[in-house]
Order: C-alpha cells, then sequence, then structure tokens
C-alpha cells in the first residue's frame, strides 16, 4: 500500500492553551506539544506497518513552520514532504497513486461547538457546493478529486463527528480530547491516545475499499468567508474577475475539486494581512 499522512497539531491531545502548545515561541508548552505530536504520528505509522510491513509512507508534517514532529524516529520507510506550509498545503504532492489518506491531529473550524484551536486556513469559513468545510475537509476534496478516500482521523470529538457526517460514515476515528471552549479541553493521556489513534488506522485501513472517496458534482462554487471586509477588498483586488456577496464574503466558481481546492488557497494567500496592516 502507499499511504498518506497529513498532521496538524491543534487536534493532538494535551495540545490546548489558547495557542500555547502549537506556538514555538512559547517553548516550554510547545516542546511537549512535539513530543506528544511524535508519538500520536508513530502511533499511525506502527498501525499502517501492521496492516502492511512494506508500505510506502508519506508523510507531511503541515502545521505551523513544519517542525513539529520528530521525523527521524520515524521507520525508514516514512518519506517526508517537508515545508508545505510555504504552500498552505496539508496534501502537497498526494495523487491517484496512494491508496488512502489518514489525518493526525485534526481541527475544526471557527463555527463548530466546543472545537478546540478552530480556525479554517487564514478565511473564517470556505464552501464548495454549500458545504462548508473543515481543513481536513478541504484536504478529502483534493484527495477525492484522485480517488483516494480518507480511512482515519484523530482530532476532538466534534471534528470526528464532522468527518462522519459531512465525509463518510465509515471513517475509522479516535477522539483523544472534548473541547470545553476554544482553547481548554478534557485530554486522554498521550498513551491511552496513541493506542486509539494506532487502532483507528488498522481499522480504516483494513476497510478502506467500503469508504468512498469525497467527490463533487462539477463545476464547484467556492464561497470564501474572509475574516474581514479588507481582506475581501484585497481578494477582489488581485482575483477581480471573482463575486463579491457581501463585505466578507467572495464567491468563484472553478470546473473540478483540484481547481476550487488551489484556487482556494491562491485567493488565501493573496488576501492574508502583511505585518504592520
Amino acid at each position: 500500500m502507499k499511504i498518506y499522512i497529513t498532521f496538524d497539531m491543534e487536534g493532538v491531545s494535551g495540545v490546548v492553551a489558547g495557542m500555547t502548545g502549537v506556538n514555538p515561541n512559547a517553548p516550554t508548552a510547545y516542546s511537549r506539544g512535539q513530543r506528544f505530536s511524535t508519538d500520536d504520528v508513530m502511533a499511525a505509522v506502527e498501525g499502517i506497518m501492521e496492516v502492511d510491513p512494506n508500505a510506502d509512507i508519506y508523510f507531511n508534517d503541515a502545521h505551523g513552520g513544519s517542525l513539529n514532529v520528530f521525523y527521524e524516529e520515524c521507520p525508514e520507510n516514512v518519506k517526508m514532504i517537508s515545508n508545505s506550509a510555504e504552500l498552505f498545503d496539508e496534501v502537497l504532492g498526494i495523487d491517484s497513486s496512494f491508496d488512502a489518506l489518514i489525518g493526525i491531529g485534526e481541527h475544526g473550524d471557527t463555527d463548530m461547538q466546543d472545537v478546540v484551536l478552530s480556525h479554517v486556513w487564514d478565511v473564517r469559513k470556505v464552501a464548495f457546493n454549500g458545504k462548508w468545510l473543515t481543513e481536513i475537509g478541504l484536504d478529502a476534496t483534493l484527495a477525492g478529486y484522485y480517488n483516494v478516500p480518507v480511512v482515519m482521523i484523530s482530532g476532538d470529538e466534534a471534528t470526528c463527528n464532522y468527518v462522519k457526517q459531512n465525509i463518510s460514515p465509515k471513517i475509522a476515528t479516535a477522539t483523544v480530547k472534548w473541547g470545553i471552549s476554544r482553547s481548554s479541553a478534557i485530554c486522554l493521556h498521550p498513551k491511552k491516545a496513541q493506542k486509539l489513534i494506532k487502532n483507528a488506522v488498522i481499522d480504516g485501513l483494513r476497510r478502506r475499499h467500503e469508504i468512498s472517496p469525497l467527490v463533487y458534482q462539477n463545476p464547484i462554487t467556492v464561497d470564501m468567508v474572509h475574516k474581514s471586509s479588507g481582506e475581501a477588498g484585497a481578494h477582489m483586488f488581485f482575483v477581480p474577475e471573482d463575486e463579491r456577496l457581501s463585505g466578507d464574503t467572495v464567491r468563484f466558481i472553478a470546473s473540478n475539486a483540484k481547481e476550487a481546492y488551489f484556487k482556494f488557497l491562491q485567493r488565501d494567500k493573496l488576501s492574508k494581512p502583511k505585518a504592520g496592516r
């Protein structure tokens, strides 16, 4: 098998506290978050190798500066996709040669209740054909374009429920924490979380042929709700052919999911506030 693991830090058990656990400028909390993150990823790798000891595994550390997981602790059959964050791309390099996508440390968007460290890249919300998407939802759209199913994710309870309701009810999930607010949660002990992750990976991979990829009817209408009217204005300045629906919301049409995914990332990056603004 050829498996893609995408990693985001916000959904790791023990990572909470208003971003201090995911921010290298808070070294004590961040170093612990790195340890938890590495062990969660290693648990996923162990699960893959239990199903297929010869699996070809690609790992994308897609959070922040892509230096959150101690990659050197992985077995030698794991390849690392480095610095995909430069392109805002959590599934950089995925294509139809992969058998499955796994998401470790996933989180929800800002409108979801009881989600820890919620966001969706640098916008407030994004929808494809009226379906509001989290970051793993966006990843699933590009994977689905290549007919690759998301077979497993770990994260908080609300995010795990989201993937079952919006991507596929058959996705294996590992709920490792329960949000109390955006910056606090009830968290599993890391060792317990890792056992759940490994078992969910095994379950999802063994049932991968039962899990349908996320596929859209073309063309795709993309609605981007920016965090401010200024960001929506910057979006329209650089991409004037798009349609502005309101002060903060802009719409464009894409011919397929791949185009929708990358055009969203392009517009998100163009509208991102610069230092000193």
